[in-house]
């Protein structure tokens, strides 16, 4: 009786590790943590208008190069790519101005057929 309880006894943790091991995934890839976690955001403008998703926070480094009307401009960032950006005109942009080396944070709106950065936050580059 007693070898027939350790039989028992090893097979359920046998069958519990196997129950719980991964099925499907490359063993010998050790993870770096949970899936989706370590995607940076893009800090580009090439990168945004390639990978960024909508609504993603994104912050770049550059210039506001251009007046487009209302609320909008052109920025450009420091390898000379440009995007559309939105200025909400219900806040104070006096601390930057053209051509000045800033920092914004905004958030990404894709459309079907364009990409933009609603501004957030911008602020004078540190260099």
């Amino acid at each position: 009786m007693k070898h027939f309880g350790l039989i028992a006894v090893a097979a359920v943790f046998a069958s519990c590790a196997a129950l719980a091991a991964p099925q499907g995934f490359n063993q010998s890839a050790v993870p770096s943590g949970p899936a989706g976690f370590d995607n940076q955001a893009p800090n580009t403008v090439k990168g945004v208008l390639e990978s960024a998703y909508d609504d993603q926070v994104v912050t770049l480094k550059g210039r506001l190069t251009n007046y487009l009307g209302d609320d909008r401009y052109e920025f450009t960032d420091v390898n000379g790519d440009r995007i559309e950006v939105e200025l909400d005109d219900d806040h104070d942009w006096s601390n930057i101005a053209k051509d000045q080396l800033i920092e914004i944070v905004g958030e990404v709106d894709k459309d079907l057929m364009s990409t933009s950065l609603e501004v957030k936050r911008a602020a004078p580059a540190k260099n």
